[in-house]
């Protein structure tokens, strides 16, 4: 009993101050977290350790493999909710300058894009770091095109590097921009070829652009010709005039492309409505109309023979297409 009392009354000296542990230590730790939940976590510990999260936040190691969040749409001003797929764990987020704009995120950074003033931007969700990128006012189509951005891609995080480039598809062409050029370079077509892409991606150094068509284009932004595309492969699909969506995506070294094929639309009967995945006929009122999945095919993308081989796996990822 005696050694038990005398082991009690050493507890007290062997508590250790979490608060004290040296900064860079902590700062160590700070980035070799893979969750963004328990990055979060990790600053609200204690001071010293919410200073660590607020130096570090612009540069949280995101070449670790990580459950992506997903943004939901935007409920009410200033704040943006994210949702954890990894627990389900909804997370709400003051962003102020996201508010009521177009977001589209690479590299865990957001293209934010004015519904009314045609601003375009880099914007970090949890530093608050914003770069502003050059307007599109000068092009003969700003009016039409200031909010038609539906995909950007980074080709390096601005949280590493400043040597980086941003692409983004504005409905019917491809826009490049380098930090530190005072304009956007326009991507233009061969004659002949007029039809708009669906996505794009940066894969080992270049990138990578998707048509309807199914033709694979890549744009060699450091080459000599950086406003051109090379076509390198066409897969044997046709989505112009049907109801369906593409994606080019690299999982585990390789370039895949998805397609959504989705049945024609149809007025939802009420909130509760689950659509059938039936065949509807289209009708000429397309106000709140919904879309339904019928299909996701999958291919490979062979570069060097320049086609695409059906396959019913993406490797070891996980696939959300909106």
């Amino acid at each position: 009993m005696a050694q038990l009392s005398d082991r009690s009354e050493l507890q007290p000296d062997l508590l250790v101050d979490w608060s004290e542990l040296h900064h860079d230590l902590l700062v160590l730790i700070a980035r070799r977290l893979n969750l963004i939940e328990d990055y979060l976590s990790f600053g609200s510990v204690c001071k010293s350790w919410h200073v660590v999260v607020v130096a570090t936040k612009c540069n949280f190691n995101s070449d670790l493999p990580r459950v992506p969040w997903l943004m939901l749409a935007e409920e009410e001003e200033d704040c943006r909710k994210f949702f954890s797929l990894y627990n389900s764990m909804i997370l709400k987020k003051r962003i102020p300058k996201a508010t009521g704009k177009w977001c589209m995120e690479s590299m865990g950074w957001l293209n934010t894009v004015g519904e009314d003033d045609g601003e375009i931007s880099l914007l970090h969700p949890f530093s608050g770091v914003e770069i502003e990128l050059p307007h599109q006012r000068d092009y003969h189509d700003y009016p039409w095109m200031r909010t038609s951005i539906r995909k950007a891609v980074l080709s390096a995080s601005p949280s590493h590097t400043s040597d980086y480039l941003l692409m983004v598809i504005d409905v019917k062409f491809i826009r490049f921009w380098r930090s530190g050029d005072l304009r956007w370079t326009k991507i233009y077509w061969e004659e002949g070829t007029h039809f708009p892409y669906s996505d794009i991606v940066y894969f080992n150094g270049h990138f990578y652009a998707l048509d309807f068509t199914g033709c694979i284009v890549v744009c060699d932004v450091t080459g000599p010709e950086p406003n051109k595309r090379h076509v390198v492969a066409q897969l044997p699909f046709y989505l112009r005039h049907s109801r369906g969506q593409t994606y080019i995506l690299e999982s585990l070294g390789s370039l895949f492309v998805v397609v959504r094929n989705g049945c024609l639309p149809r007025l939802p009967e009420d909130d509760f409505d689950r659509i059938p995945l039936t065949f509807i006929q289209q009708v000429e009122n397309e106000e709140n109309l919904i879309h339904g999945t019928l299909q996701f095919i999958v291919y490979r993308v062979d570069l060097a023979a320049g086609q695409g081989t059906q396959t019913r796996e993406l490797g070891d990822s996980f696939f959300s297409g909106c």
